[in-house]
């Protein structure tokens, strides 16, 4: 695997020519502006590598994922992780990390008048940078739950969340191993894949 650095450098360098060159995926109010965050999740539907994870609040949505792409030959079981959103999100807010995060946004806010507006916006330091940005405002090392409004129909009609990463790759498969993690999986058993397939299909997901 390459170097965060280095896959930070890629990243922004796709960020910047998605939204040159993305304006024939979106709907007319991304061309707005203040609409970063629109492009990041856009990148990340039409299959761009991005730091997101796409999450479900739909629960059928989630089932259909984890189900779509086992064969009727694969022996092997499903699972599906259930995510308790709001208090994940509450403690990782509740790190030092993003204290410092907060303060950091603050400082670059002041150094940069194009920001003004955003001063309680500190999320938007998980966004791609390059790198004269990064020795300023470095992306933290710590993910961040998301709650954006649903940008494009595909996006709506899998309920979709996001998860940003930040630095550090091994952070929420960390956090599943915790006793008291806030993510949990449930095994779906290999026999009963083909049925469930069925069943969500006869009820209109796909």
């Amino acid at each position: 695997m390459k170097p965060v650095s280095e896959l930070l450098e890629i990243e922004d360098s796709l960020y910047d020519d998605f939204v040159r060159c993305g304006i024939q995926l979106c709907e007319e109010r991304l061309e707005e502006q203040d609409r970063d965050w629109d492009w990041y999740f856009l990148m990340q539907h039409h299959g761009a590598p991005t730091r997101l994870l796409d999450w479900s609040d739909g629960a059928l949505s989630a089932l259909h994922f984890a189900l779509q792409n086992k064969s009727n030959r694969d022996t092997a079981d499903a699972q599906v992780y259930v995510l308790e959103p709001y208090r994940l999100k509450d403690r990782i807010e509740a790190l030092p990390e993003i204290e410092m995060v907060k303060q950091r946004w603050g400082r670059y806010v002041e150094n940069h008048p194009f920001h003004k507006s955003r001063e309680d916006e500190w999320e938007y330091a998980y966004l791609p940078s390059d790198e004269e940005d990064l020795k300023e405002l470095p992306i933290p090392g710590v993910p961040l739950l998301l709650h954006f409004p649903h940008i494009t129909r595909r996006v709506a009609a899998q309920r979709s969340r996001f998860i940003v990463f930040g630095t550090e790759p091994n952070w929420l498969s960390e956090h599943v191993a915790n006793t008291d993690s806030f993510i949990k999986a449930i095994t779906i058993e290999s026999s009963s894949i083909s049925g469930l397939r069925t069943e969500l299909r006869d009820s209109g997901v796909t």
